[in-house]
């Protein structure tokens, strides 16, 4: 009884979690699977008297049993393959740098007043990790898109040099639509100017295992860590919807 309490309250607070940042305008792929596998689970635990009626009823004839039976082998599936993803994004994100790898931040939307919540994250976590290695460079990287009144690459470089880093430290490239070529670009900016080509991405913890399977898709050599933001109360509301979002991401981009 206690643990079916639990598997029925556990999934209630995600599904609030998972529908409070469609009030800041997050909506996307991970919002849904998360309310989907939210409803599904408060349905299986929070109302075990209906499904176990409903799954007697659908085993009482074959179609339906067959059916039932594909559904539960895909969920339990599906569950082995978010924990095996998850542990690798867990790991991914713990990869610190060890010396003075070459910063790669990567870019985020501009907003017509300067840099949205998610690219100062980004920059702050850059300034922290520059100042902490006076010897390391940076490639911000990021085009201008649209909609924005600059490139993402000059908003960062903007901020990090008003924040007091020099200017020689941190090389711009303005033309990346796409975190593929985010690396992409940014590993060739790295290798014209001879920097360290040992990297610590600077990006949002979820995005960083599939930030790692690119830069090694790209080169095979280079040395990957990961630098990682701090979520304001904005990102945390949202860090469950896009982590859920990387479990389909990632294996996209293993595919490619």
């Amino acid at each position: 009884m206690t643990l079916r309490i639990l598997l029925t309250v556990i999934p209630c607070v995600f599904l609030v979690w998972f529908i409070a940042p469609m009030a800041f305008g997050v909506r996307n792929i991970g919002n849904a699977l998360g309310i989907a596998i939210c409803a599904a689970v408060i349905f299986r635990f929070g109302f075990a008297g209906v499904y176990d009626k409903l799954k007697l009823m659908m085993c009482s004839h074959t179609a339906t049993t067959v059916l039932l039976r594909i559904v539960q082998i895909a969920a339990s599936a599906f569950i082995v393959y978010a924990i095996i993803v998850s542990g690798f994004m867990v790991y991914a994100m713990n990869v610190r740098p060890s010396s003075n790898e070459t910063a790669v931040v990567l870019g985020a939307q501009v907003k017509p007043w300067g840099a949205s919540t998610l690219l100062m994250q980004r920059i702050n976590a850059a300034e922290q990790y520059l100042t902490q290695k006076p010897s390391s460079k940076a490639v911000v990287t990021g085009g201008q898109g649209a909609d924005e009144p600059m490139s993402e690459a000059q908003c960062m470089y903007d901020n990090l040099t008003a924040a007091g880093i020099e200017p020689s430290r941190i090389l711009r490239e303005d033309q990346a639509k796409n975190t593929e070529e985010n690396i992409r670009f940014s590993f060739d900016i790295i290798k014209q100017n001879r920097l360290n080509q040992d990297v610590a991405i600077v990006t949002d913890s979820y995005h960083q295992l599939r930030a790692r399977i690119i830069a090694h898709k790209t080169d095979k050599s280079v040395r990957v860590s990961a630098v990682n933001t701090h979520n304001n109360y904005i990102g945390l509301s949202a860090y469950p919807t896009y982590f859920v979002r990387e479990w389909l991401a990632i294996p996209v981009e293993l595919l490619k």
